[in-house]
């Protein structure tokens, strides 16, 4: 994701003109560049997160769970929303510009040769980083599918699957089965795996799979019966919750009250984060259907008795048909923009709702979030909401 840089940083510009290749699927250039770099990824105690949504909630939520018990954790995710150095982190920390110079420095010509993509070396860069600085655990969050993500080269020892649906079908296949198959890969022999909840047809899938790989699955819901409360909004969170503590508690002996304190201190940006009050404006990067209308529930349960305006704008490649309704019936008004050429075009998005009165479209993504937040009375209620591109844009304004 091209954001606009925080610093002049030769490693970084490198880094972002790889984005120009694309997604390459295959772990052949992952692999021969982590053999390159001495297999980093061996030498880590590691977790990979896997699912269409939740996996970057579920991620923040076990690295603060493990940090409440005083271990040391890497945790890589993806995309990022202002600067690319989010997506490296060793105890809520970024990592810092000199390693990334280094490592660009040392392998650049190795990454040429291989023409291996941003997310390959960002992926091999991590690994390198956390094991550099003697991280306790690592935490990977699969960037997109399973059998072919760069994140299945680190070959971690547990996995966590997040909720399956459908994402990103024009590569991962455009049935739920086709989708969950390839996620299931993720799994690796004789690893520890554990899931969510999921559909009966996902549920067999991993079921089999597990079994394929000689690999242990658990599903977290039937772990116990206490409810855990995380600052981070929304009743689809719980399940992520309890995906993290059962993985926490496979790791380390931990306390209730060190879980707790690791839930309280949870720090994951743009999912329903509140930026001021009076008016209310939240952000969230929910992009499809199952994510938005996981963002309208917990539009519900906030009970907001005034006026709610939405702004949005999402990618073409994300199915939202489903959720458009939902949205429809909640905001009192709809602003439309347009953040980049890979989103609908406003005209195109405004045509899914069926309420056209209360559709306004304003093309300048900036221009709209300073309408309506102007035109939000202090018992109002703003939401941001489509994709992580908004990033720069929201933290600029709030």
């Amino acid at each position: 994701m091209s954001n606009v840089l925080n610093s002049n940083n030769i490693g970084k510009k490198f880094l972002l003109s790889l984005e120009t290749r694309g997604i390459k699927l295959g772990l052949k250039r992952t692999v021969e560049l982590f053999n390159i770099c001495n297999h980093p990824e061996h030498k880590l105690k590691s977790i990979q997160v896997i699912g269409t949504n939740g996996k970057g909630s579920t991620a923040a939520t076990l690295s603060s769970i493990l940090m409440a018990s005083g271990l040391k954790v890497g945790l890589y995710t993806s995309p990022h929303l202002v600067d690319l150095s989010e997506r490296i982190k060793i105890n809520n920390q970024v990592i810092d510009n000199q390693f990334i110079d280094h490592f660009i420095d040392l392998y650049r010509h190795d990454i040429e040769k291989l023409e291996s993509t941003f997310f390959e070396v960002l992926t091999v860069m991590a690994a390198s980083y956390f094991n550099e600085k003697n991280v306790d655990i690592a935490i990977f969050e699969t960037g997109l599918g399973g059998r072919y993500d760069s994140v299945t080269a680190c070959k971690a020892q547990t996995q966590l699957f997040t909720k399956i649906s459908i994402d990103h079908a024009h590569i991962l296949g455009n049935t739920i089965e086709e989708i969950a198959l390839d996620k299931s890969c993720a799994i690796h022999k004789n690893s520890t795996c554990f899931s969510i909840k999921q559909t009966n047809m996902v549920k067999n899938i991993l079921i089999q799979k597990a079994i394929d790989m000689s690999a242990s699955l658990t599903f977290t819901q039937h772990q116990n019966n206490k409810v855990y409360k995380s600052n981070l909004l929304g009743s689809h969170q719980i399940e992520n919750t309890q995906l993290a503590i059962a993985a926490a508690k496979h790791i380390i002996d931990i306390k209730e009250d060190t879980i707790e304190r690791g839930l309280n201190n949870v720090q994951w940006k743009g999912r329903m984060e509140l930026l001021c009050s009076e008016p209310n404006v939240y952000f969230d990067v929910a992009h499809n259907d199952d994510s938005i209308i996981a963002f309208c529930d917990t539009i519900d349960s906030l009970n907001h008795r005034g006026d709610k305006t939405l702004i949005i704008s999402v990618q073409k490649s994300k199915l939202i048909e489903k959720s458009i309704k939902q949205l429809d019936q909640r905001f009192s008004k709809i602003i439309i923009t347009q953040l980049n050429n890979r989103m609908y075009t406003s005209s195109d998005l405004a045509s899914m709702f069926l309420s056209q009165s209360k559709i306004e479209i304003i093309d300048d993504s900036n221009l709209a979030i300073k309408t309506g937040f102007k035109n939000s009375k202090k018992s109002d209620l703003l939401a941001i909401i489509g994709s992580h591109y908004w990033g720069d844009i929201v933290y600029k304004n709030f």
